[in-house]
């Protein structure tokens, strides 16, 4: 079995494109420029494993390569055709391709989707072709694919023209900019790492970025996936992706480029100025343990480090160590760590003990640990090394490293080796930091598969990612379908676009068994009297308006009156007030003033390209000045819920904020809502409730609003 055989086997379906067993470039010629024809050079410079065939009408050969005037006359059909013809002349080739068993191709060609509406019409014409013939398209408008385990080139980027050999790494990428896609590979080659796999995909005419990466999780070789993406061809296919790639500890590594406006939920809400697309994306990366980074260097800083990690390595908790061979360096990484929200603990004391007998005197033993230079320029504490570190991957009092190494030019290798040795041996991610490397030991640490940092700010922000990656995978965020339930919203609300006031949300809450503060509707002052006495003063007196987006400010709220004269005055005070404003009333709900010590924010919307979500955050008239929220799709446990609470900033800062039976409550009705929101029959909708009151122990919804969208 060839190379290029064994390895396609690993990448599903989409074996044909990402590792053929032959490759026909059709277009090529001598001629300078020629991408075809530069192509099929970097072909053979990266020693293509398989049949090459050089296609062109008028040649007899490109750069050794025998040239055939057609796909019908090669001597059997290639697995994968690279098109390297303007895009008038595609359509015509994938004709043939179809003709003559041909069922993979790459477009290069733009003047398609991306050029106006005869671009469009031409990649219609193009996809449907593939769709009918079943041919797996990759493009058109990309830069190709590069399979660095087969010497598979099948791109005119001029990065490959830069490069002497390609390195065969364990980072495969797919991105929708060649550009970011090339520049990212570049670099990771000039670490010595490079790529395994990496994928433009243009257009998506046929295939999207979702089935890149689902063949590339699905390959042995690539242990980290990166992933450049902007509009989601597939939602559904991306969230399955990511979802495979969850069930198989394979992380992803993304950015996100485009990140949309908040979306235009009607103004009454709280929630259309807080749940942006943006906001929607975040939340379901984590749900989906993905990692969402914001640069290149960023991209490559995480991929390159995990990929150096030993599968399934992952960290239990923040709790980093920090050593140097130099005091400030320590305390300047420490402060790095803590303003990416991990923590420095002191070493336990048996850790503590057991390393002092191994450093230098001078050695600090303090978490960060400062072992001094003494410890590798002194033989005979230098060769006490590869004990400290072990001793110190054993503690238990931390759950990942950073290692800042120095000069040391003469004994630099010790000190790398001594490094790889514990790495691999530890339990817990390690990162090292190495300024000034000397010569040599960059390649040395890459020869070992070790990704080096030469700042330490951007190694605690790694760490950062790790330590947050670790922790999603443990979340229960989890959307689970099978709690979605059913509810008769007929009775309560129609089809057509409107906004429901809150005695209506607070009837569905009430019929859908969610806790909610007695309410009623009265129309009169004798209403309003009678009311007041069946919910129970203290109650809060709302006027009902469509009109009205905020009553407080309209003068059309009166909060804890209390007994039957206050009740009849203030009925008044609010019917006079709105006949002043100009404003129809539909009544006034008389609710009874829950006994509230916290206030949340619970909402459930539509998200264009995600479904039903839910969402909680710290709640009342702080809501929006604090804009502390955190969103997960619906619906989800009443674990789950927990765990969402746990992403609110409020509550990491101050555990105490809400006690442990608040935090029930609380998250049971988080998790009730979502299994009552996802079940809503409207395509779009947003479904707030605003506060959800926290007492000493029971928690009701106070106010809500319904807003069904068209």
């Amino acid at each position: 079995m060839s190379g290029a055989t064994h390895a396609a086997r690993t990448f599903g379906k989409l074996a044909p494109l990402l590792a053929p067993s032959s490759v026909a470039v059709i277009g090529a010629s001598e001629r300078e420029g020629n991408l075809g024809g530069i192509a099929l050079g970097f072909l053979q410079k990266f020693g293509f494993d398989g049949a090459l065939y050089a296609v062109h009408r008028g040649g007899r050969s490109v750069r050794g390569v025998r040239c055939y005037a057609s796909l019908r006359d090669l001597p059997t059909p290639a697995e994968l055709a690279v098109v390297a013809l303007p895009a008038t002349g595609v359509l015509e080739v994938l004709r043939e391709c179809a003709q003559v068993g041909t069922r993979a191709a790459i477009v290069w060609a733009g003047g398609f989707a991306e050029t106006g509406e005869e671009g469009a019409a031409r990649q219609r014409e193009l996809a449907q072709l593939c769709r009918d013939e079943g041919i797996l398209l990759c493009g058109p408008n990309c830069l190709g694919i590069i399979n660095t385990a087969i010497g598979l080139t099948a791109s005119f980027s001029s990065m490959l023209a830069e490069q002497a050999t390609l390195v065969r790494g364990a980072v495969s990428m797919v991105s929708q900019s060649g550009g970011i896609a090339v520049m990212a590979h570049a670099r990771a080659q000039a670490f010595g790492l490079g790529f395994r796999v990496t994928v433009s995909c243009g257009n998506e005419a046929v295939l999207g970025i979702a089935d890149f990466m689902s063949a590339l999780i699905e390959d042995e070789g690539t242990r980290v996936l990166a992933v450049y993406a902007e509009a989601l061809s597939d939602p559904g296919a991306f969230v399955a992706a990511l979802d495979e790639a969850r069930r198989r500890r394979k992380p992803v590594v993304i950015i996100k480029g485009g990140a949309g406006e908040a979306s235009g939920r009607a103004a009454l809400a709280h929630t259309g100025r807080l749940a942006g697309s943006d906001r929607t994306f975040d939340a379901l990366i984590r749900e989906l343990g993905a990692i969402r980074v914001y640069s290149t260097e960023e991209l490559l800083d995480v991929s390159l480090q995990l990929a150096s990690m030993k599968p399934g390595q992952a960290a239990s908790d923040n709790r980093v160590l920090v050593t140097s061979f130099g005091g400030g360096s320590g305390v300047v990484a420490t402060d790095q760590c803590e303003r990416e929200g991990l923590t420095v603990p002191s070493l336990d004391d048996a850790t503590r003990n057991a390393v002092a007998g191994l450093v230098t005197p001078l050695s600090s033993v303090a978490n960060p640990l400062d072992f001094t230079p003494g410890m590798v320029t002194d033989a005979r504490h230098r060769e006490n090394l590869p004990a400290a570190l072990d001793t110190l991957s054993r503690s238990s009092a931390t759950d990942a490293w950073l290692f800042l190494a120095a000069g040391f030019a003469r004994h630099a290798p010790e000190v790398a080796t001594a490094y790889n040795t514990v790495r691999a041996e530890s339990a817990k991610p390690m990162c090292i930091s190495w300024q000034a490397m000397p010569a040599g030991i960059p390649e040395l640490l890459a020869s070992h598969g070790i990704y080096a940092f030469t700042e330490s700010a951007r190694a605690a922000r790694t760490l950062r990612h790790i330590v947050r990656y670790s922790a999603n995978l443990r979340h229960r965020m989890a959307r689970d379908p099978g709690l979605r339930r059913t509810f008769d919203w007929s009775k309560h609300a129609g089809t057509t676009a409107r906004v429901l006031p809150e005695h209506v949300v607070a009837a569905i809450l009430t019929d859908a068994g969610l806790p909610v503060a007695p309410g009623r509707c009265a129309r009169t002052t004798e209403e309003a009297v009678a009311a007041a006495r069946d919910v129970g003063f203290p109650v809060a007196m709302k006027a009902l308006s469509p009109q009205v987006t905020h009553r407080a400010a309209a003068g059309l709220l009166a909060l804890g009156v209390d007994g039957p004269d206050a009740a009849a005055a203030r009925h008044r005070e609010l019917v006079d007030r709105a006949a002043a404003l100009g404003v129809m009333l539909d009544g006034v709900w008389i609710q009874h003033m829950f006994a509230t010590e916290r206030e949340l924010l619970v909402t459930a919307f539509v998200d264009a390209q995600f479904g039903t979500m839910i969402g909680c955050g710290i709640g009342g008239a702080l809501t929006e000045i604090v804009d502390d929220v955190a969103f997960a799709r619906a619906p989800i446990s009443v674990d789950g819920a927990s765990d969402l609470l746990d992403e609110l900033r409020t509550l990491r800062r101050l555990p105490s904020f809400l006690s442990a039976r608040q935090r029930d409550c609380a998250a049971d009705f988080i998790s009730r809502l979502s299994s009552l929101a996802a079940a809503a029959p409207w395509q779009e909708f947003t479904l707030e409730v605003n506060p959800l009151a926290l007492g000493h122990d029971a928690a009701a919804a106070v106010d809500g609003l319904l807003i069904i969208e068209s």
